[in-house]
């Protein structure tokens, strides 16, 4: 990751491997006061990966299961307080994802007991951070995955 401080507190961020960029460059700030709030902040990027992580395990996961998954949203909130010494800390990160499959079948729960494993962002940020994870199933058409799932007799955890 390469980044260049354009003005004030914002940056412009240029992801490589091997020297090749990756993507299109992106831009960081830090919020009101200090910054001028106009990109995501530090803690807003560190939940954008841990999100983005664990949605392609999950992903993964199921692709490896073999379901067809429709759709994938994620929500991912980084809650900042002040630790002892009264410095902005990430507290934790609220992750939930919301999976839709093409129909339901039981063994996207066990997808959903091993995927985090798998995440190496979340594995890495978890030794310092608590990162709270829930999958909010649902299958195409409407129904949730709960209804699907006690249609099949299959108990649903979630």
């Amino acid at each position: 990751m390469d980044l260049e401080r354009l003005s004030g507190y914002r940056f412009a961020c240029q992801a490589s491997e091997d020297g090749a960029p990756h993507g299109v460059p992106f831009y960081s700030d830090e919020p009101d006061p200090v910054g001028a709030a106009s990109a995501p902040a530090t803690p807003a990027l560190l939940g954008a990966a841990v999100g983005h992580c664990l949605s392609a395990s999950l992903l993964e996961s199921l692709r490896h299961a073999h379901l067809d998954v429709d759709s994938m949203t994620a929500e991912v909130v980084s809650v900042v307080t002040a630790n002892h010494e009264g410095l902005p800390r990430i507290d934790h990160v609220d992750v939930v994802i919301r999976p839709v499959l093409a129909r339901f079948a039981p063994r996207a729960h066990r997808c959903e007991e091993i995927f985090e494993r798998h995440c190496t962002v979340t594995s890495s940020v978890r030794q310092g951070v608590d990162i709270r994870v829930r999958v909010d199933w649902s299958v195409s058409g409407g129904s949730s995955a709960s209804t699907a799932a006690t249609q099949a007799g299959s108990p649903v955890s979630g």
